[in-house]
């Protein structure tokens, strides 16, 4: 039997009730003759195989299956709502754009940490499509920052701006750089994510905006300050070869470039931001009780 996902059962645990079936978005498991999950001959990964969601892992109330060598004792168990509710909750209303970071260095286990944790991120297919572009040494991010920052000035100075800026715009983030940010083009972050997906397959976008975003509340879990930029996207688009040193392929979607590192400034409390009424749209259909 073709076993390229090295599925297993422990025979003696399963006690066959085709939950791995049910959740198995490949659908190539079934119970055999003795009510014991086995998988599908399968050929691939992808849509025509196995998705490698570990979905059957995950979801045994028994752990009695183990894939590609993983085991189920090496999981993380799942958080009760009545607990994770209240710290996702804080966790978003705590979270911000961080402009000012300390000049110290994250451990390397963390940032680690945090990106082994992105592949756990929704994404179309589960393809794992998602590339991470990496910056995590101080004086390699300021190298880059000083020639990007520089290239950025020169081409300023020749009336060339990043797209929707103009002198005017440019010069009020220049007049910042003395009170909300120390410089304007990463905002001081003493590290760099670029996550990135190629086009043309899959769910680049959706795939690479969520990663960012899961990224930033993983920094805030964490104690770290992060924030999303977009300006330098379009700063590097004026600077090809510089761009070029980030190793993102041309081809590829980059919503937003991610600074990250130890905050300066610790804020005492959240944000009580909402949504207004008028933005939530709340949709009704006919149904036979209202016909």
């Amino acid at each position: 039997m073709n076993n390229m996902a090295n599925f297993q059962v422990n025979q003696e645990k399963c006690i066959g009730c085709r939950l791995c079936v049910k959740v198995c978005p490949g659908g190539i498991l079934h119970l055999n003759e003795q009510r014991k999950c086995e998988m599908d001959e399968i050929d691939s990964f992808g849509w025509n195989g196995c998705w490698k969601c570990e979905h059957c892992m995950a979801v045994c109330p028994k752990g009695a299956i183990s894939i590609f060598s993983k085991q189920w004792s090496d999981s993380l168990p799942p958080v009760k709502a009545e607990t994770a509710a209240p710290v996702l909750d804080a966790l978003i209303a705590n979270r911000h754009s961080c402009r000012r970071f300390l000049k110290k260095d994250v451990e390397p286990e963390i940032i680690d940490g945090m990106l082994q944790m992105l592949g756990n991120a929704p994404n179309g297919g589960n393809k794992q499509q998602v590339q991470f572009a990496l910056i995590d040494d101080r004086e390699q991010m300021n190298a880059f920052r000083r020639l990007a920052y520089t290239e950025m000035d020169r081409l300023a100075d020749a009336g060339v701006y990043p797209a929707g800026f103009d002198k005017t715009s440019y010069e009020d983030m220049k007049r910042w750089e003395k009170t909300v940010r120390p410089e304007m083009l990463f905002c001081g972050a003493p590290y760099l994510l670029i996550p990135h997906a190629p086009l043309g397959k899959g769910e680049p976008v959706e795939d690479v905006n969520i990663a960012a975003a899961y990224f930033e509340l993983l920094c805030a879990s964490r104690g770290l300050g992060c924030v999303m930029m977009t300006f330098p996207k379009d700063a590097l688009k004026n600077m090809p070869q510089i761009r070029a040193m980030l190793q993102v392929p041309e081809d590829h979607y980059v919503g937003v470039m991610l600074g990250f590192g130890w905050p300066e400034i610790r804020y005492s409390r959240g944000a009580q931001r909402g949504v207004e009424e008028a933005r939530i749209h709340r949709l009704t259909f006919e149904t036979e009780e209202t016909q």
